[in-house]
C-alpha cells in the first residue's frame, strides 16, 4: 500500500470506474456504493489530516520556528518544521539558540516517553 496523495487520487478514480461498470447487479451496485462510502469516508479524514499539516507548516512559514513548538507532534508530522529565514541570515548566536531548543525539545519529548513507558510497566506490575 502507498500513502501519498496521489494514490488516494488514484483509489478514488478506480472507485470511481467500478461504480460506472456496465452489466452490475443491482446487489453488486449496492456493495460499490457501500465501499465508495467507506473509502470517501477515510479519503475525507487524510485530505483533513493533510490539511491540518499544510496550515501548520504555514504558521510556521509566517510566524517563526518558535510556534513549532506549540504544534502537536501528530500535526507537524514525523519532523520538526523548521522556520527558516529568507531575507536575512541567522546570526551565529541564533542557530546556537535554536540548536539548543531543538535539543531541549527533542530530550523533553524522549523524557516524556521514558515517563509514560514507566507509568505504564508500572501500572501492569500493580
Amino acid at each position: 500500500m502507498k500513502n501519498r496523495l496521489s494514490d488516494l487520487n488514484n483509489h478514488l478514480f478506480a472507485q470511481l470506474e467500478r461504480l460506472s461498470e456496465e452489466g452490475l447487479t443491482s446487489e453488486q451496485i449496492d456493495q460499490e456504493v457501500e465501499r465508495a462510502k467507506a473509502i470517501v469516508g477515510v479519503s475525507d479524514q487524510i485530505i483533513g489530516t493533510a490539511s491540518l499539516q499544510f496550515k501548520a507548516a504555514e504558521l510556521v512559514a509566517r510566524h517563526g520556528r518558535g510556534v513549532s513548538d506549540m504544534i502537536p507532534e501528530s500535526v507537524a508530522g514525523r519532523r520538526v518544521i523548521e522556520h527558516r529565514k529568507t531575507e536575512e541570515t541567522k546570526t551565529a548566536e541564533e542557530t546556537e539558540q535554536a540548536e539548543a531548543d531543538a535539543r531541549r525539545h527533542e530530550r523533553e519529548k524522549r523524557e516524556e516517553r521514558e515517563e509514560r513507558l514507566r507509568q505504564e510497566r508500572e501500572g501492569a506490575d500493580g
